[in-house]
């Protein structure tokens, strides 16, 4: 008797201490270790004691799951880091082409072989991009063909009506089956830009083909592209019929 009476007396004083246990709010653990983060630095043996479970379901400690994160972070800056470091080579690049390409604009003289001499001069300073130059309503003189030219006939082709007609100011992305019928060397083409070139109205269209499938893309950044129209509208809208 005495002892069944030993044995309710123990469970009921379970039952009070459990009863007396709160429960505890994940949140405002979080809150409290957020406001004192002196707490770890003052239980140093809970940082090896907790153990977490990782994704592949072994248990680390809090210290190797910190460790963990902390390369994790560190690798993906580091990638961040390596791309804007790519991105500012090429626009380093991009900077000293146009510069040259300014530079010889600027040399030209306004006669009859202008049209082929510009051709070169882009070929030249993009030898990985099929290019393609038309001139809306060029004055006779000037009308001297090339392999990359755009033909009158070509000008006929509704994509380049739109172009000249609806007076568009930016830059076209080229993508598709019928990206290849606008350039000359037709099998490598994978993706391209149409960009207006303009004086008071669009009067011709500058095209740039690429063999990678990622170079011209919608989305992407224009400036270089914006300024490389300019520099040849400044000079090629001389050549229009007066």
């Amino acid at each position: 008797m005495t002892i069944k009476t030993e044995v309710h007396a123990s469970a009921n004083a379970s039952a009070r201490r459990s009863e007396a246990v709160p429960s505890i709010d994940p949140v405002a653990v979080k809150d409290y270790l957020l406001q004192h983060p002196e707490f770890f630095n003052q239980h140093p043996a809970l940082l090896r004691d907790l153990d977490i479970k990782h994704e592949s379901g072994t248990a680390v400690s809090l210290v190797e799951r910190q460790i963990q994160l902390l390369r994790d972070k560190n690798g993906s800056l580091e990638k961040k880091i390596l791309h804007l470091v790519q991105i500012a080579q090429d626009n380093e690049i991009l900077e000293e082409q146009l510069h040259r390409i300014a530079r010889r604009l600027i040399e030209i003289d306004h006669n009859k072989n202008i049209i082929p001499i510009i051709n070169d001069l882009l070929n030249n300073e993009f030898p990985s991009l099929q290019i393609r130059l038309g001139l809306y309503d060029v004055a006779p003189e000037y009308t001297v063909p090339t392999e990359n030219n755009i033909t009158a006939a070509d000008l006929d082709y509704v994509f380049y009506k739109q172009i000249i007609q609806e007076n568009c100011r930016d830059c076209i992305f080229l993508r598709g089956k019928g990206l290849v019928d606008l350039f000359v060397k037709r099998v490598d083409v994978k993706s391209g830009v149409a960009i207006p070139l303009r004086s008071n109205k669009n009067f011709g269209v500058l095209l740039l083909g690429s063999s990678n499938e990622n170079r011209f893309y919608e989305g992407m950044g224009t400036l270089f592209l914006e300024y490389l129209a300019d520099l040849l509208s400044r000079k090629l809208k001389k050549l229009l019929k007066q």
